[in-house]
């Protein structure tokens, strides 16, 4: 089947895929930094985006560096962690990026995210930001919760997976520990380029010569994301939950503010494609980049337009969807 081109002046096809979004049953959502953008947190391949600006945390190389000239997209490497050049200025970035995302708002894409699960449509979201928005229109982003219990799965289980992890949390690169960046003065340490060493590490390191033992090597507190060349640390439970995803027959794919490039992404993009072929549903992709021939046949609408635009188009068409949003105290704010 040839993929449909649907521009904003395209009124029929952006009829139809609103159509096809209300009487939707299962609708799962993947996302890009595209979702992101417009609350002020920068992709990474546009012209403004991270693989160009993260250039500028970069420091001049000290005499005797025998690396190669690094480049901003290395920074995104896992030997990031391995390089004394990269690893200061990967520590800054992620902190800042951080605290800018800590102030951002949702976009009014994630509030659409918002309405399709209180609108008990929403089967799961994968993104692979790594800001949790989400968190900010009532998603739980919180992958240990997996699949829920049984009896509560609706009420307990992770809503949003964040596939390449967050920048909100800190995880310890030996043990696995996740530690907070605002305790101990970690954000100062990680902000001067620094890796703040691991509590529980060296607790046990402790533990261990005072029984007479020796001492070992103690693990180092990382941003808890997912660099190229890594793999997730809960990829297992991933998998769990994507394969019962793909279980309930899921009616609706859409995918929003991605060039679909990372190989990962791509995988899970296909394998719910299929099965929401399987179940007689669609595929649509909102996002200004043309995905390419080689997603004819997965994707059935390639809308070619601004992700909070087409909201803005999709909440003209059917305002009765967002009748029953809800509103979500954060701190002093609260988000409708």
């Amino acid at each position: 089947m040839m993929m449909q081109h649907v521009t904003l002046n395209s009124h029929s096809c952006l009829q139809d895929i609103a159509d096809m979004l209300e009487e939707a049953r299962k609708v799962v959502v993947m996302t890009g930094a595209g979702i992101s953008t417009s609350a002020g947190i920068p992709d990474f391949r546009s012209e403004n985006g991270l693989y160009t600006t993260a250039g500028a945390f970069l420091r001049t190389p000290k005499p005797g560096y025998r690396g190669r000239t690094p480049s901003a997209q290395d920074m995104f490497e896992s030997r990031v962690f391995s390089d004394q050049h990269l690893r200061p200025a990967f520590y800054e970035l992620c902190t800042r990026l951080r605290n800018e995302a800590k102030k951002c708002e949702p976009t009014k894409t994630h509030e659409f995210i918002g309405c399709l699960r209180d609108l008990n449509k929403l089967a799961r979201v994968y993104t692979q930001n790594i800001d949790r928005l989400e968190e900010k229109v009532g998603l739980s982003t919180n992958i240990s919760k997996g699949l829920g219990t049984e009896n509560k799965r609706k009420q307990d289980q992770v809503e949003c997976v964040a596939l390449h992890g967050s920048l909100h949390e800190l995880r310890c690169s030996l043990c696995g520990l996740q530690a907070s960046w605002d305790t101990d003065s970690r954000e100062n340490c990680t902000l001067s380029g620094l890796a703040p060493p691991c509590p529980h590490c060296a607790n046990t390191i402790t533990a261990r010569v005072a029984l007479g033992k020796r001492r070992t090597r103690p693990g180092y507190l990382r941003p808890d994301v997912v660099l190229y060349g890594e793999e997730h640390p809960r990829s297992e439970l991933i998998s769990t939950i994507t394969e019962y995803d793909i279980s309930e027959e899921p009616d609706l794919l859409l995918i929003l503010g991605t060039s679909l490039k990372a190989h990962g992404f791509k995988v899970i993009v296909k394998e719910f494609a299929k099965a929401v072929h399987c179940s007689g549903g669609k595929v649509i992709l909102v996002n200004k980049t043309n995905p390419g021939k080689l997603w004819a046949g997965v994707i059935d609408y390639w809308v070619e337009w601004d992700c909070d635009a087409w909201v803005v188009d999709m909440k003209g068409r059917k305002p009765s969807m967002w009748s029953k949003r809800k509103r979500y105290h954060l701190g002093n704010k609260c988000q409708v």
